[in-house]
């Protein structure tokens, strides 16, 4: 007689645990509070224009690095991306530097790595101007009008002023489903 009802709890237990596993299956991927997500990659834009460092330290201080540009596909995202959010703002830093380099080596100070896709403006690099890379859009001028062209890179002195766009990466969590006696709860954890 007891044999029938511990087959039944068995039964009913291995359909719940199933149920939870399939559940948990399911991630998505946000952005930390007051940043967009453009393309794979989530970017705040500040408003304030600071040199590099005290850019550095302001993306920092939102657990973020200054922005960092791997292959075309992430240049074209920004530029598609930056006439949308600041229609006029021609000028912002990057992470890119080759501070203590005596070669023309630039390295991407957020994340450690050597600068290997360089998108540069026209006439550029020009290693006299300084350490820097800046993102930089020049303004053209014409009988109908003026118009803002893609941003590049180009070098800057460090100790001049732009705007910060800090750049971090996407969060991904799992969606649980979490079981009680009385109802459902879907829970989000961290990957």
């Amino acid at each position: 007689m007891l044999w029938p009802k511990l087959v039944c709890f068995a039964l009913v237990a291995l359909a719940f645990g199933q149920l939870y596993q399939v559940a948990s299956e399911e991630s998505i991927a946000v952005c930390p509070t007051n940043f967009t997500q453009v393309a794979d990659k989530c970017y705040l834009l500040d408003d304030r224009y600071m040199n590099f460092y005290e850019s550095d330290r302001h993306c920092r201080s939102v657990n973020a690095g200054l922005l960092s540009i791997k292959n075309p596909i992430e240049l074209k995202a920004l530029n598609d991306w930056l006439p949308v959010v600041a229609p006029y703002q021609t000028e912002y830093w990057t992470s890119g530097n080759k501070l203590g380099q005596t070669r023309n080596d630039y390295f991407w100070q957020s994340t450690g790595e050597q600068a290997l896709y360089l998108p540069w403006n026209d006439d550029q690099p020009t290693p006299a101007s300084g350490d820097c890379l800046n993102f930089l859009a020049w303004v053209h001028l014409d009988p109908e009008g003026a118009y803002m062209g893609d941003h590049r890179l180009s070098v800057k002195n460090c100790s001049q002023w732009a705007i910060p766009i800090c750049e971090a990466p996407l969060q991904y969590f799992k969606t649980q489903l979490c079981l009680n006696t009385t109802a459902f709860f879907e829970a989000k954890v961290p990957v």
